[in-house]
């Protein structure tokens, strides 16, 4: 499991993402599928049209609507620009900037202004306004951090740091600290009248997101959604104008398949519908919902995935692909070099293939999903994650020249993260609740079938078996702390510190020296390393502008056996589109 936010202001909630040349506007062929039509005893809201609005397939990262124009945080090339869209005449153009990349966060409640992030030369996310036609751009204050949001009279701004959420006034100044959240914080959103403040939240070790609320004085901070089945994949929602519904994302599994739609989903103020009402299903991905002041239409970008495994070439400073056409995740070498298994994006199913893609062979079936497939030392099995709909993460084995999976362990809770040992007679994994207990990292050992656990792992999760056995790396749940188990002393120390959300997919160096790890949280998005003994990590490199694609259990990324670092770049088709809504 995963750091699966810092994603999640742009990376998971970036479930799309560009810019707008606005054709005639037409109905999306196809679209009865994603409309929910009215059913129950009374009348709910429902879609009546959905129309597509952009067409030029460019990856965007968030979306503004104030009925007669769109503003898209989009990404024609390597950095994001915002375009301004006339929804009367069809026109688009770019806001201008001093910025050379930025993100559009929030509209000024008189529509003059944006509220923009841009990372500065120190490398933090600052926040800045711009006008939407002439005039120049102003520093929010002092204030850097992931999301932001104004009230509807301008008067207070809401933003997001790590796991914490600060309130000041409109225009940055008397900041306070609002809630700080056992986990990341990211899209926050004021109700209407300005009293709540509502959010998401990134909790790690469990792999989900939710909505919460909080006053705005920080009183009475909640999770919304009660018992809804979707409500750990709930996030990133807007008030309608009059404030009678918030629409907001989650994900669902389809029915057989390993594929996950997201929707979106209306809850009403009143509460006399009961939980959420959907408002789309399928089989287009909906997803940066936005309000405008009419209350008969909202926007949101559609996806289509597509993705690409890249290589991070140093000498060069860029990123190439790793396999001509590979739309993949989660990639992992076997010993020799000479194979590589997969994740194929979007089925979520297992492969198997020559280094070079040729050979290729599918290992898993599309019913279930699967993830972090690792070789067997000797080449003949792989270990994996995989996922049945409704239920947990389970470890199963296949042979690599193909057969029928089998589960290694049949046991309630969820298994992930596999670790073969040298001899490939264990395999290592983290636990979440077999037996009530929580978070805990197990050693089962192949040919006995016995389960032993690492004394003093109790919540700690992503184990990282050293490769000349003498370490485990762990994390606590909140990604903050990077611990340490040596076999030889059987003791846990505490090997490095950091704000919430920092360590993602360690890996460890060849000789044993050095754990590295993707950082998404801290300033820029860097591979930074740890050496053993040391507790001050230093940074490999920056990865610029990558846009990279979520994926089940976050941003993926991981070293090909010549040392390059390899990641997943986004690649998906995205496009905005228009609902027409009736809101009884």
């Amino acid at each position: 499991m995963r750091n699966k936010h810092a994603q999640l202001s742009e990376l998971k909630t970036r479930l799309i993402l560009a810019a707008v040349t606005i054709a005639v506007m037409i109905v999306l062929a196809g679209s009865k599928e994603n409309i929910v039509r009215g059913a129950g005893n009374g009348p709910v809201p429902r879609v009546t049209a959905i129309t597509k609005i952009t067409h030029d397939g460019y990856r965007k990262a968030s979306l503004l609507a104030d009925d007669s124009q769109l503003y898209v945080t989009e990404l024609p090339a390597s950095d994001r620009v915002i375009a301004k869209v006339s929804l009367a005449k069809s026109e688009r153009s770019l806001v201008r900037s001093p910025f050379s990349s930025l993100q559009a966060l929030d509209l000024s409640p008189d529509h003059s202004k944006l509220l923009v992030s841009s990372l500065s030369k120190n490398g933090n996310s600052e926040f800045w306004t711009i006008p939407v036609s002439k005039g120049t751009a102003e520093r929010v204050g002092e204030l850097s951090g992931r999301d932001a949001a104004w009230s509807s009279n301008g008067k207070q701004l809401v933003f997001a740091k790590g796991s914490t959420l600060y309130l000041a006034d409109g225009s940055g100044k008397q900041a306070r600290e609002l809630y700080r959240a056992s986990g990341s914080v990211f899209a926050p959103r004021f109700s209407p009248d300005g009293q709540r403040i509502r959010f998401t939240v990134s909790e790690t070790e469990l792999n989900t997101t939710s909505l919460w609320e909080v006053m705005q004085d920080g009183s009475n901070a909640h999770a919304l959604l009660g018992e809804w089945p979707s409500r750990l994949t709930a996030c990133c929602g807007s008030w309608t104008a009059e404030g009678k519904y918030y629409v907001f994302q989650a994900s669902q599994p389809v029915a057989n398949t390993s594929i996950v739609v997201t929707s979106l989903w209306a809850l009403s103020e009143s509460g006399l519908n009961g939980g959420p009402l959907p408002l789309t299903n399928g089989p287009m991905s909906f997803g940066n919902v936005s309000a405008g002041r009419d209350t008969t239409k909202i926007w949101a970008i559609g996806v289509q995935p597509d993705v690409e495994v890249v290589k991070y070439e140093p000498q060069k400073k860029k990123f190439v692909p790793l396999i001509k056409g590979l739309s993949a995740t989660d990639v992992d070498y076997s010993k020799d070099g000479k194979w590589i298994a997969y994740v194929s994006i979007p089925e979520g199913v297992l492969w198997r293939a020559r280094a070079d893609g040729s050979q290729r062979m599918q290992l898993t079936s599309g019913a279930e999903r699967t993830a972090l497939p690792r070789w067997s030392p000797d080449g003949k099995q792989i270990a994996f994650v995989g996922m049945k709909p409704g239920e947990s993460w389970k470890l199963w084995l296949v042979a690599a020249g193909g057969g029928v999976p089998e589960p290694v362990m049949e046991e309630n809770g969820s298994q992930i993260d596999a670790n073969w040992s040298s001899d490939g007679s264990k395999l290592m994994f983290g636990d979440y609740s077999h037996d009530a207990s929580g978070l805990s990292i197990r050693l089962l050992d192949l040919k006995t079938g016995k389960a032993t656990t690492i004394p003093g792992s109790e919540v700690l999760f992503s184990p990282r078996w050293s490769p000349n056995g003498r370490y485990v790396a762990a994390i606590s749940p909140d990604n903050t702390t990077l611990m340490l188990y040596d076999f030889e002393t059987q003791k846990w120390s505490t090997w490095l510190k950091e704000s919430a959300g920092t360590v993602s997919y360690p890996v460890w160096s060849g000789d044993s020296q050095y754990l590295y790890f993707d950082d998404l949280v801290n300033d820029a998005e860097a591979i930074r390393r740890v050496k053993v003994g040391g507790s001050a990590p230093e940074e490999v490199f920056v990865l610029g502008s990558l846009e990279r694609y979520p994926g089940a259990l976050g941003p993926w990324s991981s070293r090909a056996p010549d040392g390059k670092w390899m990641f997943v770049r986004d690649r998906s088709t995205q496009e905005v589109y228009q609902l027409s809504l009736e809101l009884p």
